[in-house]
């Protein structure tokens, strides 16, 4: 897969916007042993890279995914980084901890990438603040785009004569490298590939508290398929139960999140059902504290357990099905709940908002769509789906929509969309509205609209090209003249013809001079004529201007036309 780079540059592949992400990477990790955090140098380095890690979405359409080895970083199969011994490898800090991989995702700024790297640098260096490890300080950062996988390694208990020293558990990480990275007897001395799940496998037998496979099967867990009526009543009311007449609670929904951790696959659908409701029901009583209390607590428990990033996300993502997004939608129309409805989607994981798009048409307001817009640009969230649902929007959402049409060329079909909306002042409205830099991508949308079927588009069309001096626009302009037309759109088109020019233009004016009955736009077609200066037309002006009897507004017209022409060779 490759797309051009902007500027007319070299196409690039996949693999060459890697190895580009590669080399930039290499040099901000190398610039950190020279120059200070802040150090002009070292934001110019990052800078760089973080071009180069736009110019991968760009090529790929994805996140940047960097594969953590024990002494290789990857870019799929592009190797980025890699070092002769693992010992000294930049990826030791993340190996250690269990970090599978980092994902960069589209929208990623700089500075946040600066940051991200700040952290990898002071870990390398061991200059991490005292409290933290790198798992635990990147979860606190809060980043917004830079996200881990990270396979979770359980800490040993610090309990009397148990507990490592530091020292200790160092020298034990020192032996666990030197047996992952061993040589082969045989081979050229090249290093025995070793996967990421041998090497969890060996640190949790060898080093951590061991886990026992049998321990992850859930066939034991808590059966609801086949339970009585009675039963299933009793929970729900359970699970529903008012506290001081609040209605439901926060508490029905821990109830539940727990149960997804240790139910089996087949009743996962019936306690998402149940946890749909609950959330609707919190959204319709305006439990916001609570809502946000919950999509956070749901959150740390991801972070803190690998396991439960599933139901993490398929819990958030209720939030846009039916109910619940009808509930969202509603509230939005009081007064003041706009920003509680955007606090709580900003809080929910970017692969849940995905399903925001949804959201975006049913909101009442053009302004609240507008809000939810910007905050899903922000996020990374794709609206392309505004594209096929052009016809939802209305005139009002073109304040809103213009911020999206003016973020650069990928935004073009939106506006062609928009273009060919079924609403005629949606299509007038938008004209009006165009960017000089619009004219000519949507130059054959601009042109089909001089044959709009509503006069006042075809008006507004009329004007933006000869403005911007559109000479396809001529041909379009000379069919349009063998159509009947109210005579102020015809002397609107005859103009258009003489303000744009050229050959075909001439002897379309000349031939509407000659058939034209009615005094007024015969007149009017000398006047366009001589604004044109077409030497051609001199004969025909000549011989009305000679009659004895022909009107003189005709007679006064052809005479200043005229006057107007090129002379003659």
């Amino acid at each position: 897969m490759a797309v051009p780079s902007s500027g007319g540059a070299p196409v690039l592949t996949a693999e060459e916007a890697a190895t580009e992400v590669g080399h930039a990477l290499n040099k901000v990790l190398g610039a950190y042993r020279f120059y200070a955090e802040g150090h002009a140098a070292l934001a110019e380095v990052q800078q760089r890279l973080g071009e180069c890690v736009s110019r991968y979405h760009a090529v790929t359409g994805e996140a940047v995914v960097l594969h953590i080895r024990s002494s290789a970083l990857l870019l799929g199969d592009v190797v980025l980084v890699e070092s002769a011994s693992a010992k000294d490898s930049v990826t030791r800090p993340l190996f250690l901890e269990g970090v599978q991989e980092v994902l960069w995702q589209p929208g990623v700024e700089a500075e946040e990438l600066g940051a991200f790297l700040a952290m990898w640098h002071r870990a390398l260096q061991r200059t991490l603040p005292p409290e933290y490890d790198f798992y635990t300080w990147f979860w606190e950062r809060g980043f917004e785009d830079i996200e881990l996988v990270v396979a979770e390694v359980p800490a040993s208990a610090e309990t009397g004569e148990s507990a490592q020293t530091e020292a200790q558990l160092a020298e034990r990480e020192e032996q666990l490298f030197a047996d992952l990275t061993r040589r082969q007897s045989s081979g050229a001395g090249r290093r025995r590939p070793v996967g990421h799940d041998e090497w969890l496998a060996r640190l949790e037998a060898e080093v951590l508290a061991p886990v026992s496979a049998q321990d992850l099967v859930r066939s034991g867990a808590p059966a609801f398929e086949g339970a009585s009526d009675a039963e299933v009543a009793e929970l729900r009311a359970l699970l529903e139960r008012e506290r001081g007449g609040a209605g439901v609670h926060e508490r029905s929904v821990w109830m539940v999140w727990g149960l997804l951790a240790v139910c089996r696959e087949e009743e996962r659908v019936a306690l998402l059902g149940w946890m749909e409701e609950l959330l609707s029901g919190l959204v319709s009583h305006g439990r916001w504290a609570e809502l946000s209390q919950v999509v956070q607590g749901m959150t740390r428990d991801a972070r803190a357990s690998g396991a439960r990033a599933p139901d993490l996300y398929a819990v958030t993502r209720l939030f846009f099905l039916d109910a619940p997004r009808f509930a969202l939608a509603q509230v939005t129309a009081q007064p003041g709940m706009l920003l509680r409805v955007l606090e709580l989607l900003s809080a929910l994981p970017r692969d849940a908002l995905q399903g925001a798009t949804d959201l975006l048409f049913e909101l009442p307001s053009p302004e609240a769509r507008g809000a939810l817009a910007k905050l899903l640009v922000r996020r990374g969230v794709s609206l392309g789906v505004l594209v096929t649902r052009a016809a939802s929007l209305g005139e009002k959402d073109l304040d809103w929509l213009q911020f999206l049409r003016e973020s650069g060329p990928e935004a073009q079909p939106l506006t062609a969309a928009l273009l060919a909306h079924p609403r005629s002042e949606v299509r007038t409205a938008l004209l009006s509205r165009l960017h000089p830099r619009d004219i000519e991508p949507q130059r054959s949308a601009l042109l089909r609209l001089l044959a709009d079927p509503e006069a006042g588009v075809r008006g507004a069309a009329l004007v933006l090209l000869v403005r911007h001096g559109v000479d396809a626009a001529v041909g379009p302009l000379v069919s349009r003249l063998e159509v009947k037309l109210e005579a102020r759109e015809r002397m609107a088109v005859l103009r258009a013809l003489a303000d744009l020019g050229g050959p075909l233009a001439g002897a379309a004016l000349r031939t509407a001079f000659e058939r034209e009955q009615d005094v007024e736009l015969k007149a009017h077609c000398a006047r366009c004529i001589g604004v044109l200066g077409d030497p051609r037309a001199r004969p025909l002006l000549e011989a009305v201007a000679s009659k004895l009897f022909a009107p003189r507004v005709l007679k006064q017209a052809c005479r200043e036309a005229l006057a107007q022409l090129a002379p003659v060779g």
